[in-house]
């Protein structure tokens, strides 16, 4: 048994493909077929189930996955803590992400990738719920999510660093009647098409509208911004969205569209921030990246 072993089967397991990890890894998909045949011969035991569609693992393979896994981050761990000490970053950091802060992570990881070359990033566009389900499977290594107070169950097996605690408003474009409001009320609201990112925080929000005023006329549900921006622009509808990312945009706000309150309406906080396995330490890398994006956000928070 060695290390490329462990790293192959881990690989395998996650894309469900030898030819997706012989690509990933940069080794032939023969030499991970033998690797896997001679560990499997090793241990006495079958740790994939191989057809053409995918190679998933057996029974007894996911127990042995469960500690290559945590053999595979500890080398992964011990090699980062190396590098820092001699000054360098390095390594894989597969980050994910609501989709509203896209792009602020766009620009962190550039950053990132200027100053350390040798860095690889692999980002996701999840809601929150999936993000953390991901972290939590070892599937990422780091999540920026929105965290309801009232739902702290959600952070089961998981670190959470709180960025900012905030409130969900409407966003409506300057074609819109309300662009000349501060406020609406729920019954106002209704009378609005809305427009919404698929997002969790979005759900929870029209969970507890739908609670307490009925539900609203939602137009369309998309993780496509343009489309949203678009609808706003043209007077179409309006939009429901964090301040914390309403305001990471603050040149479209004025310009472009105005921020409303929503009155007589009771919401639970939500917190933004970063999450990662309980169990896990940060690498180098994730560390650099959250440290960066509170300095690229600072003047938000």
């Amino acid at each position: 048994m060695n290390i490329d072993q462990l790293a192959y089967i881990v690989e395998v397991a996650r894309v469900k493909s030898l030819s997706a990890a012989s690509l990933n890894l940069h080794v032939t998909q023969s030499a991970i077929s033998q690797a896997i045949t001679g560990l499997e011969k090793e241990l006495g035991i079958k740790l994939f189930v191989r057809s053409r569609a995918e190679t998933v693992p057996t029974p007894e393979g996911r127990a042995i996955l469960k500690k290559a896994q945590e053999v595979t981050r500890l080398i992964r761990e011990i090699r980062e803590e190396a590098e820092n000490r001699a000054g360098t970053l390095r390594g894989r950091l597969r980050l994910g992400t609501l989709p509203a802060e896209m792009i602020a992570l766009v620009q962190v990881v550039a950053s990132l990738k200027q100053d350390h070359p040798h860095v690889h990033i692999e980002m996701s566009e999840k809601g929150s719920v999936d993000v953390m389900d991901d972290v939590r499977s070892g599937e990422l290594d780091l999540g920026l999510v929105a965290m309801p107070e009232d739902q702290p169950l959600l952070l089961k097996d998981l670190k959470f660093e709180r960025l900012y605690k905030g409130k969900l408003m409407i966003a409506a474009g300057r074609r819109s009647p309300l662009a000349a409001r501060k406020s609406v009320t729920p019954q106002e609201l209704r009378e609005q098409l809305l427009v919404l990112y698929k997002d969790d925080y979005v759900e929870w929000f029209i969970r507890d509208f739908t609670a307490q005023f009925g539900p609203p006329s939602v137009l369309f549900k998309t993780n496509n911004a343009g489309a949203i921006q678009s609808a706003l622009l043209e007077g179409i509808a309006v939009t429901v969205g964090h301040d914390f990312s309403f305001l990471q945009h603050s040149h479209h706000v004025n310009a472009d569209y105005a921020l409303l309150e929503l009155d007589r309406f009771i919401q639970q906080p939500v917190h933004f921030g970063w999450v990662w396995p309980a169990k896990q330490l940060l690498s180098p890398v994730a560390k650099y990246v959250m440290e960066r994006f509170k300095h690229e956000t600072r003047a938000y928070m």
